[in-house]
């Protein structure tokens, strides 16, 4: 797993290309829950799904990623396989419930 945070919407946009499995963690520096929540998708992916990166966008400093993700609630986390979005959830995310999702396709994808 590897960390990146987004700058630019053409840098998440290639960075999607460019991985078979992404996870899009959607956050704003006014999100404590974000906060708390970051560190641990991070430990997910690295314990569970280690061929799945995580990718950051902060919606204050990319404002414009929220029409073009369609993400309106922070803290959301949108899931890409092969490009394509796969799950979303967003506000009261669960870990284990976002693990359990990740795992059907994931482990059809790298098994």
């Amino acid at each position: 797993m590897s960390y990146t945070f987004a700058q630019t919407l053409e840098e998440a946009n290639e960075f999607l290309r460019e991985n078979p499995a992404v996870l899009v963690f959607f956050s704003d520096e006014s999100c404590n829950v974000g906060d708390a929540l970051s560190p641990k998708l991070q430990t997910m992916l690295q314990e569970q799904f280690p061929e799945m990166q995580f990718l950051e966008i902060n919606v204050q400093m990319l404002p414009e990623a929220r029409g073009y993700y369609n993400v309106f609630v922070i803290p959301s986390v949108l899931v890409y396989f092969d490009g394509r979005e796969t799950i979303r959830q967003a506000r009261h995310i669960s870990v284990p419930k976002l693990a359990q999702e990740i795992e059907r396709v994931y482990n059809i994808m790298f098994s």
